[in-house]
């Protein structure tokens, strides 16, 4: 009954969201069920091959002495095994083996991740096509990204991106949910206190919604608004915020287990000894703890701004830009350069 309550916020965030109109029920619940089972499965094994590659190049140059421990260990399993080993690498080199591994590698797979899904399981209705373009020259093949209209001029065009929302959201929340699901079941020390408060606080957290909308965002402003974007621009935001939360205490999917559980949702640790009221507690108290809050609302208001002005974009580019695909996108290019000055 604990594990229910952490998906009461991801299910309320996901409703709020979708639209019937502009979505299949059954494509997204098919979304949620793969990335629950299949990609979260597939997230885990990356993780531990990248990771363990990340630390042995990582140990390789700054602390090449840990190999003296081959071949007694096998070197796929030494980056595990240091600790029983009772062997001890400097400081700089177990920040610089974990900084690689959970603030880059891991963000990136599981984003990646996210993205892939969608686009496995659904068919997301688009006005343009990304394809490869080779560009021969005397000395090299030059490959760019080129979009190609997938509609003609006289056939509906796609003005809505609430199904790219949607698709995300639920691959987003199947990868999050089966993780909050495990540490929840983790939670069993018998210093862990206020277990149903931990698992509201758990499923509330909104960093994999947040990512995932991003993404989403991007995806359609490639597709439907024809915005030329690479992938690594359609999932660089998310990847740096997934980052940044990793960075300050999120576990990423490979670490099995936390021994400061509520500082991965940048809390304190509820105890019931004292006479501050639980919602005292909750507050942050700490200016680092203010400023990342204050980060997750900037980029939910950027989510929002975001989502409606993309779907006026979209219905500007079928009324009053119809038929005029080159003034639209130098109106685009205009409002871009005017954002960034």
């Amino acid at each position: 009954s604990i594990v229910w309550l952490a998906a009461i916020a991801p299910v309320v965030s996901l409703l709020a969201v979708y639209e019937r109109k502009y979505n299949n029920i059954n494509t997204a619940i098919g979304t949620f069920y793969v990335t629950f089972t299949l990609g979260y499965a597939l997230a885990f094994i990356s993780e531990v091959v990248v990771t363990t590659l990340v630390r042995l190049g990582v140990f390789k140059i700054w602390e090449p002495a840990i190999f003296s421990l081959t071949p007694e260990v096998p070197s796929l399993v030494l980056p595990w095994v240091l600790r029983e080993k009772q062997y001890k690498p400097k400081r700089i080199t177990l920040f610089a083996a974990d900084f690689a591994a959970s603030c880059v590698a891991s963000p990136i797979i599981e984003e990646y991740l996210k993205l892939k899904v969608v686009q496995w399981t659904c068919k997301l209705p688009r006005n343009f096509k990304q394809s490869i373009s080779v560009q021969k020259s005397k000395r090299r093949k030059k490959l760019s990204y080129v979009l190609q209209p997938v509609r003609s001029i006289d056939a509906p065009q796609v003005v809505n991106i609430n199904c790219y929302i949607t698709q995300m959201l639920a691959a987003s929340l199947g990868l999050k949910l089966f993780d909050v699901s495990r540490r929840i079941l983790m939670y069993t020390k018998e210093t862990d206190e206020y277990k149903r408060i931990y698992a509201v606080c758990r499923g509330t957290f909104p960093v994999h919604e947040l990512c995932g909308t991003m993404t989403a965002l991007l995806l359609a402003r490639r597709d439907v608004i024809g915005v030329n974007l690479p992938q690594w621009k359609i999932i660089g935001p998310a990847v740096f915020l997934h980052a940044m939360a990793n960075f300050r205490g999120m576990k990423p999917i490979f670490k099995w287990n936390s021994s400061t559980p509520w500082s991965e949702m940048q809390l304190n640790q509820l105890k019931k000894e004292g006479d501050d009221y639980v919602w005292k507690q909750l507050l942050p108290k700490t200016y680092a703890k203010l400023v990342w809050l204050t980060i997750l609302c900037r980029v939910f208001g950027f989510c929002v701004k975001n989502y409606y002005m993309i779907g006026r974009q979209a219905r500007k580019r079928t009324t009053t830009y119809s038929g005029k695909l080159h003034a639209f996108n130098a109106k685009l290019q205009t409002d871009a350069m005017l954002k960034r000055g």
